[in-house]
């Protein structure tokens, strides 16, 4: 395998990625100054290193239903274990994503859920399970659109 060097272009091939991850590679090239051919090879290259893991959909998710997004902070209880809850996190559609972090707390969650009764039943059965100590939880009211 070729070693990995991440020059300019291919951060702008990555930049472009992230706000189109459909481009053509006409498109993203002329974006980046290359033609379609050498523009594919970068692409391909970053893929086998792992730089690019994969392409997802940005999916509106008030559209199907489910209007309520949050960040919670969650404590586990003293030798709770953390395999067991990181598999039960995989189990539960509404974690959109886990992060084990350092700090007060054990885990950063990012769930959708319908409603605020459907949050308050999702962390009530955590609670009720004995796998949370404690939790910090803030409503997401919008995002902030990032891109240049």
């Amino acid at each position: 395998m070729d070693s990995l060097v991440i020059d300019g272009i291919d951060r702008a091939i990555l930049a472009e990625l992230r706000i189109d991850g459909r481009a053509s590679w006409r498109e993203l090239g002329e974006r980046v100054g290359l033609g379609p051919t050498a523009t594919a090879d970068r692409v391909r290259r970053l893929e086998r290193h792992g730089v690019i893991r994969g392409y997802h959909a940005d999916i509106d998710l008030s559209v199907l239903g489910i209007g309520l997004r949050a960040i919670t902070e969650l404590q586990l209880e003293a030798g709770a274990d953390h395999d067991e809850f990181e598999a039960e996190l995989r189990r539960t559609p509404e974690v959109r994503s886990a992060s084990h972090v350092t700090g007060a707390h054990d885990y950063l969650l990012h769930l959708a859920c319908p409603d605020v009764a459907a949050l308050d039943r999702l962390l009530t059965g955590w609670k009720l399970s004995g796998a949370t100590r404690e939790s910090s939880t803030r409503i997401i009211l919008h995002d902030v659109d990032l891109t240049p």
